[in-house]
């Protein structure tokens, strides 16, 4: 029970905290500007993911097994899940026959998806710290991905929703987008911190003892930052029209999603894995939700941000489904 029970809460906490501290400053219970808010948030998501996650990732790669060399499928493994959300957001919007505006906003959020905040919690409570290890190598093209193939993609959308608009949409295409993630000091910091864990891991230098349990603190502590985050900007609030097909793409996110990104690793030989902990990680980090940068290119690109939104609370209200559900399946011994 505690497995789930754990990770529900941190996650629960989380949001509902950030929403009702921004609640509190709308209503004047917390003097604080709009600007000052939003700088709050911004700098909570910046310290997590440049202090905290790297020095949790550094750690983690530290000691993983480098002799398993299935581990190193598990990009190409998260690449497919996010490839396979994309064709599930493709399909959904031609069967609901959506309009440009809503089908741009349906396609890509089936592909965004929320790996590192509530996936990297999840996959550390539920399966320990050697799992969470995993987690970089999993999403390794994760933002290559987003800004090379569904920003432009977005993009079009747009332009075809709003032929006459005359907006600076400043994305100006697939190497542009490539080029950011390059500079991107998220993924330079994330990318640094797990080839420092990979050099001391071959040095053979002894992680210290403390740092297990120092980890154990910071996973969740960066999980706790971001959502708190995010819930500073969620609006409970889902229109009717879009409860239907926002149901529908989060049903398929967390079936067909993970059956074909667990067929894979299966195929890979993830399976035979210790513990069968690659594959393990593979079905849980393919379920998680839909991420929070689903509802950028939305505003970017001129995009119905409302139903944007309301994919996005729809499939982050199925974690609390999901979880528990993930729980039982992990430990009933199928995969090891």
């Amino acid at each position: 029970m505690a497995h789930f029970i754990f990770p529900f809460s941190i996650i629960f906490f989380s949001l509902v905290s950030g929403y009702a501290f921004n609640r509190a400053i709308e209503i004047g219970l917390v003097h604080m500007s709009v600007g000052a808010a939003e700088k709050l948030r911004r700098g909570m998501q910046k310290f997590a993911m440049l202090a905290v996650n790297p020095v949790a990732f550094c750690g983690a790669v530290w000691v993983i097994d480098l002799s398993e060399n299935r581990y190193f499928m598990l990009p190409f493994i998260g690449l497919s899940a996010l490839a396979t959300g994309l064709l599930l957001g493709i399909a959904g919007k031609r069967l609901l026959v959506l309009p440009p505006a809503r089908a741009g906003v349906y396609a890509a959020s089936g592909s965004f998806t929320n790996i590192g905040n509530i996936g990297g919690l999840v996959v550390f409570l539920l399966l320990g710290e050697a799992a969470f290890a995993l987690l970089p190598f999993y999403k390794l093209f994760e933002e290559l991905w987003y800004y090379s193939v569904i920003f432009p993609m977005s993009r079009a959308y747009g332009e075809r929703a709003n032929p006459d608009s005359t907006r600076d949409r400043g994305r100006p295409g697939r190497l542009a987008g490539a080029l950011r993630v390059v500079r991107d000091p998220f993924l330079l910091v994330a990318l640094s911190a797990v080839v420092l864990g990979l050099g001391l891991n071959a040095s053979g230098v002894v992680r210290p003892a403390f740092y297990g349990r120092l980890n154990s603190i910071l996973v969740p502590f960066s999980s706790f930052l971001l959502l708190f985050a995010i819930g500073m900007r969620m609006k409970f609030r889902i229109p009717r029209r879009d409860r239907k097909p926002a149901i529908i793409l989060s049903v398929g996110k967390v079936t067909v999603v993970p059956f074909v990104a667990t067929g894979i690793a299966l195929l890979l030989g993830l399976g035979h894995t210790a513990g069968g902990l690659g594959l393990k990680v593979v079905m849980v980090l393919a379920a998680m939700p839909v991420g929070f940068l689903s509802l950028v290119p939305p505003a970017l690109y001129d995009l119905d941000q409302d139903f944007a939104g309301s994919i996005w609370l729809t499939s982050n209200a199925a974690v609390l489904v999901v979880t528990p559900v993930l729980a039982i399946i992990l430990n009933s011994g199928l995969f090891s």
